[in-house]
């Protein structure tokens, strides 16, 4: 499989890279067997800003209000973001009472969150860094990271890092990932990429963090992604006992999701073959293991996406182009036919659709849990 953000121009050849899942039998863990250098691809043109997604952005300023200090609190809180991408999350959270700092592995948006006049520093994330932001902030009250826990393979050195710059008294590490429960209950297997060297159940997450001395303050699923798990850990005195809800996921479960995968690639193969449909909307990630486990690319004439950082260029390891939304707003005699790759953003895709072509009925055809005509 081509790596999930290495979108190229037309006619450029993408690295393809074996995409295997192992999973463990004793935590429920779920990890990607090779795993590719993060340098590959956190690149100086990573191609995801967070702030061209409305749903990311209402994500996050409903999650800044919710940890919002209290008006005038002193001293306030110093907040680290790690894999703070373009700035979507620290801005709404400088608002609401935090000094915050931030740091990406990419460069490009790095400089798109300090254009926004943020504290950005860009590196990767591990004790070597830990060590400089420390000697130049000191502590920090709170390390978030938001979709960014799972992306690192060495993941007891990340720890480690948040632990020699947490306040060891009352700090707090926010984690927010995937949630591996959410991905089996909704079939998700389009997220599933090099990218995401890991899919974590609360089990699984609390196990390792309490190898390293912390424990679960609280935890709640959030809709981010199709399914996140919100998580705080601290190693404070008086920690609240957590019972967890959720089920264990056994060997035996995912055997059966493997079976429940197949079954849906060749469901949406023959969809895409036998309906009338000619272009598809969303070209994140899930979009390009999704085109490219199914094949489905030689069906398709183009992909619309969002991001000014995809257009112009292709899906992964296909000549499908990607055009912007505002070329697409202008085309004649669409099929009524939206293949919705971006699923899990399906009501605001049907809102801008409808808007742009009121008098056209438009089908917007979905690939997961199941295939489904709306």
């Amino acid at each position: 499989m081509p790596l999930a953000g290495d979108f190229r121009p037309a006619g450029e050849s993408n690295c393809l890279y074996p995409l295997a899942i192992d999973g463990c039998e004793s935590c429920g863990l779920l990890q990607v067997r090779k795993i590719v250098d993060p340098s590959t691809i956190f690149t100086s043109d990573y191609s995801f800003s967070s702030s061209t997604v409305p749903g990311l952005v209402q994500h996050f300023g409903d999650y800044a209000k919710e940890v919002a200090l209290p008006v005038g609190e002193v001293p306030s809180k110093r907040l680290l973001e790690v894999g703070c991408n373009d700035g979507v999350f620290l801005d709404p959270l400088g608002h609401v009472g935090y000094e915050v700092v931030g740091i990406d592995a990419s460069e490009n948006v790095v400089g798109m969150a300090r254009n926004k006049g943020l504290d950005v520093c860009a590196g990767f994330f591990g004790l070597q860094t830990a060590k400089d932001l420390l000697n130049r902030y000191g502590h920090f009250d709170v390390i978030t990271c938001s979709n960014v826990f799972a992306h690192n393979p060495l993941v007891n050195e990340f720890i480690e890092a948040v632990d020699a710059l947490l306040d060891p008294r009352q700090g707090e590490f926010w984690v927010e990932v995937h949630s591996a429960h959410k991905l089996y209950d909704g079939l998700q297997w389009d997220c599933f990429y090099h990218e995401h060297c890991f899919y974590w159940t609360i089990h699984a997450l609390r196990k390792c963090l309490e190898k390293h001395g912390y424990k679960l303050m609280r935890y709640k699923t959030t809709s981010m992604h199709g399914g996140a798990l919100r998580a705080v850990f601290s190693k404070s005195k008086g920690s609240p006992k957590i019972e967890l809800v959720e089920k264990e996921l056994t060997s035996h479960c995912w055997q059966d999701f493997t079976k429940r995968c197949e079954r849906s690639r060749d469901l949406i193969q023959g969809c895409v073959e036998k309906l009338p449909i000619h272009y598809a909307y969303g070209a994140a990630g899930r979009a390009v293991t999704l085109i490219n486990w199914t094949e489905i690319g030689g069906h398709l004439d183009f992909v619309v996406d969002g991001s000014p950082l995809r257009f112009g260029k292709s899906i992964p390891n296909t000549s499908l182009p990607i055009i912007s939304e505002e070329i697409f707003f202008k085309k004649e005699d669409l099929p009524p036919w939206c293949f919705v790759t971006a699923h899990n953003y399906l009501e605001g895709i049907k809102k801008k659709v409808n808007s742009h072509f009121p008098d056209k009925h438009t089908w917007f055809v979905t690939p997961l849990p199941c295939v489904a005509i709306q």
